[in-house]
């Protein structure tokens, strides 16, 4: 993996998930679509770059304890398939074991709008780079605390692009 550093850090307009993906795949972050730049349509970008380089997402994990924070009704009705467990982590290979996933904004934390920030993690929920320069010294997130798993929300699986 080869660390790239995010180069805008303003909310809702910052390059970390362009970071996290260069960083991923050894690539310069000129060489990743800016998906913030794309607004609604950023997932469309995303999943035609991956493929564009040989991969494919296959799904997102969800912490489970988060989302009860922002709804806690759900669980009243229907456990979510999508929950994010450890041992889900475990089988999936990641790119070189390694994971896109999305933390609280530190810098931008509040109740009322939930900022998220784009990070690398293990298998283990350790966060491996965090492309802001502003967390170099980070001691953790918002919210780890309570909802565990080093204050990760959610984690992006992305696998190689199977050959037909």
């Amino acid at each position: 993996m080869k660390k790239v550093f995010q180069q805008k850090i303003d909310q809702n307009q910052g390059d970390c998930m362009q970071a996290v993906i260069a960083s991923l795949f050894d690539l310069e972050l000129k060489d990743v679509p800016p998906f913030i730049e794309y607004g609604q349509d950023w997932f469309r970008y995303f999943y035609e770059f991956l493929h564009s380089i040989g991969w494919d997402y296959a799904g997102m994990r969800y912490n489970h304890k988060y989302q009860k924070i922002l709804q806690p009704t759900n669980d009243c009705f229907e456990k979510s398939k999508h929950c994010m467990l450890l041992d889900d982590i475990k089988d999936e290979p990641g790119v070189n074991g390694l994971f896109y996933a999305s933390v609280l904004s530190p810098k931008y934390f509040s109740w009322e709008i939930q900022t998220t920030h784009a990070v690398i993690i293990d298998k283990d929920f350790n966060v491996v780079h965090d492309p802001s320069p502003l967390y170099k010294n980070i001691q953790q997130y918002p919210l780890a605390d309570i909802i565990g798993y080093n204050g990760i929300i959610n984690f992006y699986m992305i696998e190689p692009l199977k050959q037909e």
